[in-house]
């Protein structure tokens, strides 16, 4: 009998010494991935806070540390606040681990904002958060908080948007200054234009005007993207509004013959937009359907009322967009392969501007294409304009 107990005594021994090296194995190997996950982050130029799900700091690279000025030792399991930081560092963290309301969506999406340091230094940082979720579950773990510091592109950004402004703006003058002159030879102020010197000077003013309307629309891109596009909202009667912007185009789709057919039925409904914008806004989506439609064909374009404003869409029979270039549409410079190919001259910035003018005005642009048969644009216009809570604008932005 003692032989039998002796005898499972050693089997518990040996099984458990078994146990005891498989698990000390699986200790080695979950160090050893720790300290290369550990190697990857330190190597990263960006900065990477890892919390828990109650904003508890369980991580922090070296590049964070630098970057917001704190050391990791002196933060690492604590819960940052306003109210608990105290050295400057620990304020631009607390900052990082809590971002402006406007910023964050929701606490199982991603999102990503910009704030400033103080100091010496001062710095752009960009804080780009990621929520951590359990995989099965999809219960929030916590979140992993990268930061960069944008400090220099933002000022890159800004002289080369000031360079574009003035260039742009010295290019205007003197354009304009040449499109008078043409116009006035043209007329007959310098003397009788014979019938091929006509022919020549209305080529030079379409060459000077397609200049022009560039230079205007790079002015108008660079006043976006610096924030300085102003707005000035009124009300509108929406349906005169459309029906003179579709007059102000006949021109330019008669060179091409091509027919604009209108279908307004929002005649007296009031919108508040600010005229200039919108109408740049909705002539570039109308002057893109003239100019990728094939001469002698017809567009159309409708305004209807909607249950939160108005609906103004543009329809054409043209080229259309290739399904694989169809996400690339609105995109600053943009222009799809079909669209080159029919039209040498395009900037590609006219459904840009077209969007980030809507937008503004809370509404939206979408279309529906299919490549070879045309495409449908709808602009989307709230009664009043809306920023990106869904408050009311005001008067002057």
């Amino acid at each position: 009998m003692y032989t039998l107990i002796t005898l499972l005594l050693i089997i518990g021994i040996v099984s458990l010494a078994v146990r005891n090296r498989r698990l000390h194995t699986h200790v080695k190997q979950l160090a050893h991935e720790f300290d290369e996950t550990s190697v990857i982050l330190e190597s990263l130029n960006d900065g990477l806070i890892e919390c828990d799900r109650d904003m508890v700091i369980v991580r922090m690279n070296h590049p964070a540390e630098k970057l917001i000025g704190v050391e990791a030792a002196s933060v690492v399991n604590r819960r940052l606040n306003d109210n608990v930081a105290q050295t400057p560092g620990e304020k631009v963290l607390s900052q990082v681990l809590h971002p402006p309301k406007d910023a964050a969506t929701n606490r199982t999406q991603s999102f990503n904002y910009d704030m400033y340091t103080d100091g010496d230094e001062p710095k752009k940082l960009r804080v780009y958060t990621i929520p951590k979720t359990d995989p099965s579950s999809k219960t929030l773990l916590g979140y992993i908080k990268i930061v960069r510091d944008v400090s220099i592109e933002t000022l890159i950004e800004t002289h080369k948007n000031d360079l574009v402004s003035i260039v742009s703006h010295q290019l205007l003058t003197p354009l304009t200054g040449i499109k008078w002159i043409l116009k006035s030879v043209l007329d007959g102020d310098a003397g009788a234009v014979t019938p091929k010197q006509n022919e020549m000077l209305r080529k030079g003013i379409g060459a000077n005007e397609q200049m022009v309307g560039l230079v205007a629309d790079i002015l108008d891109v660079s006043k976006v993207e610096q924030a300085k596009f102003a707005y000035k909202f009124e009300p509108v009667d929406i349906g005169a509004f459309v029906t003179k912007l579709v007059t102000d185009n006949q021109e330019k789709a008669g060179v091409k013959q091509i027919h604009i057919e209108q279908s307004i039925q929002t005649s007296g409904k009031l919108i508040t937009l600010d005229k200039e914008r919108a109408g740049i806004a909705i002539s570039n989506v109308i002057g893109n359907a003239i100019d990728y439609s094939p001469a002698g064909s017809s567009i159309t374009v409708s305004a209807r009322a909607t249950d939160t404003g108005v609906a103004i869409d543009v329809k054409d029979r043209g080229i259309g967009v290739p399904p694989g270039e169809q996400d690339k549409l609105f995109v600053k410079f943009y222009r799809a392969e079909n669209a080159k190919r029919v039209r040498t001259t395009g900037t590609g910035l006219g459904l840009y501007l077209a969007k980030h003018i809507i937008n503004a005005h809370g509404g939206s642009v979408t279309y529906t294409s299919k490549e070879g048969e045309g495409a449908t644009f709808t602009i989307n216009l709230p009664h009043t304009p809306r920023d990106k809570e869904g408050k009311p604008q005001a008067a002057f932005v």
